[in-house]
């Protein structure tokens, strides 16, 4: 079995030739032709290749949606963030690179702890700017997990930030669970 098949090749054909019917048209052929495969798949018990299968079948019926929806949207978001629940390694990856990001936005926006404000100054060592981004990495991660120990505190802009990441992180953490059981029950 390739990667690609016919009928999604030449849907993807017609619709850089602007040819939309046709290539919605080819894209449902290609989603019927996933759809079969994945319940053989599923059938013979092999479920990797039916997961495979499913990313494939949900690909096809996103490219017969309009172009600029919001369904196609979401179901592109979906497809990115776990690959329609097939790949929950891919949560853990962008888990990571937003912990990364919102603890360069802390360095540069700074957190308070004990009393005394802790953000990026050019003019201190590089060691004491390491020894920041590592508590803000640190304070990152509390906030993503929502753990939340208290013992730094969000001012500013932070607090905005640290809002984002922690209902991102929550809603990350809920759909890595559901995603790795869908994944391991099959």
């Amino acid at each position: 079995l390739g990667e690609v098949y016919k009928r999604q090749k030449e849907g993807f054909k017609a619709h850089k030739k602007k040819d939309h019917a046709k290539a919605n048209d080819l894209f449902e052929q290609a989603e019927e032709i996933y759809r079969d495969l994945r319940k053989h798949a599923e059938h013979e018990g092999i479920f990797t290749m039916a997961g495979r299968f499913i990313q494939k079948e949900l690909t096809m019926r996103r490219m017969q949606l309009p172009k600029w929806s919001f369904k196609r949207l979401t179901s592109k978001l979906v497809d990115l963030f776990c690959g329609y629940g097939e790949a929950p390694l891919r949560i853990v990856g962008i888990s990571i690179v937003m912990i990364i990001c919102c603890a360069f936005l802390y360095a540069f926006t700074g957190l308070n702890y004990q009393g005394e404000l802790h953000v990026f100054d050019s003019s201190v060592p590089l060691s004491e700017n390491l020894s920041l981004f590592a508590s803000c990495l640190y304070y990152s991660v509390v906030t993503f997990t929502t753990l939340g120990y208290g013992d730094f505190a969000p001012i500013g802009i932070s607090r905005a930030i640290a809002a984002v990441e922690a209902f991102t992180g929550s809603f990350t953490i809920a759909l890595f669970v559901v995603v790795f059981v869908k994944k391991m029950t099959r």
